[in-house]
């Protein structure tokens, strides 16, 4: 039984089978109510709210998936399940894309259904904990972080519990998603906000000066080193240590880095005393570091000290609610800087921001609204001045004379990258089954990730 009562909205014509629900539910401790049609259970929902619903596929008057749509709109949080006598792979996959979290079939079975709602109904509770969490969080957002998409207010939700600890913590993300943002509100958000931020890119630091750039040296260490100098930890003294491109860390000095996580100490290039300092590690990479791993490319021990709490920003491409909001904002922002009067977008520019890959993600998005600001000489962005156009013509005109099978490989392969290598994923895009999609591998020799 539940200390408190979780509020059930059940929505089936079916008046025994809804019943049955209804008297399986009480008994387990959840307050219940019943609709028959899609128009009755929007006008229970506005008035008395629920925790989680029960949608039948098919109702009287249109069907579980447009009311789910508009429940939805009413609580963006509400935990659905899909009942459904008519059970196939499209319909169980249109449900789920509709935003349910379960689907089955009649008839039910009633135990499975009892932990499928506690499992809602937890994910529910999480979620309004994380949101007051964040509300409440000393975590101040800057003006440039706009979202829309649940996938970075979740990121956000994250930022909110792991900011005041001192964990270390790995971002990862393709090149221009905002990895070093979610470093500084990661510092912002915690008690060390008031001391030093030091940004350290990795990669664009040559190997024969990394270790005297993060831990300083002492005179005489090498030609040319006068006094003493110290590292960039040192300066980041009670504050964070931000390591950019960590994938990129010379295999010589990971043994030294690891020995400074573990401890906290290190030695001063040709320094005999060691050093003790006290820095919060946020390290970030766009490489695959798991794979860096397996290949012996990056120490085990290392990586797991680091990735104690893993943030991955998903690519621009895979959250377009963000795309219009970041896009306005930007807009506004190289507005003002460059004296323009423009009041937007038009609705053809608007819909070719959204069709656009952005592969450079939110830095690429951020160049292409300043360019187009600047070269506009209307009070509106037209879509000339938005990337796309003029390759999606160049791309008709053109005919590939490569056989079907190289085209095909190639194609494979785009897709399981643009997937992660998921090939359960990689197989719903392409539109075939995951043993199908096994096989062409092994036919075209892709080698699995």
């Amino acid at each position: 039984m539940i200390s408190e009562k979780v509020k059930i909205l059940i929505v089936d014509d079916e008046i025994d089978q809804s019943e049955l629900l209804a008297g399986f539910l009480s008994k387990k401790g959840f307050e219940t109510k019943s609709a028959g049609n899609v128009s009755d259970a929007v006008e229970i929902f506005k008035k008395q709210g629920f925790d989680a619903a029960i949608l039948d596929l098919k109702l009287p008057d249109g069907d579980g998936i447009e009311l789910l749509k508009k429940l939805r709109s009413i609580d963006p949080d509400l935990g659905a399940i899909f009942l459904t006598a008519y059970a196939t792979v499209e319909s169980a996959a249109e449900g789920i894309r509709a935003g349910a979290e379960e689907f089955i079939e009649k008839p039910v079975e009633l135990e499975q259904l009892e932990i499928l709602i506690r499992r809602l109904t937890e994910r529910r509770k999480m979620v309004m904990e994380n949101r007051a969490l964040l509300e409440s969080s000393t975590v101040n957002m800057p003006s440039q972080v706009v979202s829309e998409s649940p996938a970075m207010k979740e990121i956000i939700n994250i930022i909110a519990r792991v900011a005041p600890t001192d964990a270390p913590v790995l971002v990862t993300g393709e090149s221009g998603t905002g990895k070093e943002l979610i470093a500084r509100l990661l510092h912002t958000g915690s008690s060390r906000k008031d001391k030093p931020f030091i940004p350290i890119n990795c990669a664009a630091i040559p190997e024969t000066l990394l270790e005297s750039e993060l831990f300083g040296y002492e005179p005489g260490a090498f030609t040319g080193a006068r006094k003493r100098q110290p590292g960039k930890f040192e300066l980041a003294s009670s504050g964070t240590a931000f390591l950019d491109e960590i994938g990129d860390f010379p295999p010589l000095l990971q043994a030294k880095l690891l020995r400074f996580l573990e401890d906290g100490s290190f030695f001063r290039l040709g320094g005999k005393e060691p050093v003790k300092t006290d820095v919060r590690i946020v390290s970030a990479t766009n490489r695959n570091i798991e794979r860096m791993v397996e290949e012996n490319q990056f120490r085990e021990d290392l990586f797991y000290r680091l990735n104690l709490i893993r943030i991955h920003i998903p690519p621009l491409r895979k959250r377009p609610e963000d795309l219009l909001v970041l896009s306005n904002k930007f807009l506004n922002e190289f507005a003002r800087k460059h004296n323009k009067p423009i009041k937007g977008f038009t609705e053809p520019a608007r819909s070719k921001i959204l069709r656009y890959p952005w592969y450079g993600n939110v830095r690429e998005l951020k160049n292409c609204i300043q360019r187009a600001v600047i070269l506009t000489r209307t009070e509106y962005i037209t879509p000339q001045l938005i990337p796309g156009e003029a390759l999606e013509k160049e791309e008709v005109n053109k005919i590939d004379l490569r056989p079907l099978q190289e085209i095909e490989k190639e194609h494979i392969l785009s897709i399981l990258r643009y997937c992660d290598y998921n090939q359960t994923e990689a197989a719903r895009i392409l539109g075939i089954h995951r043993n199908t999609l096994r096989k062409k591998l092994k036919d075209y020799d892709i080698e699995k990730k």
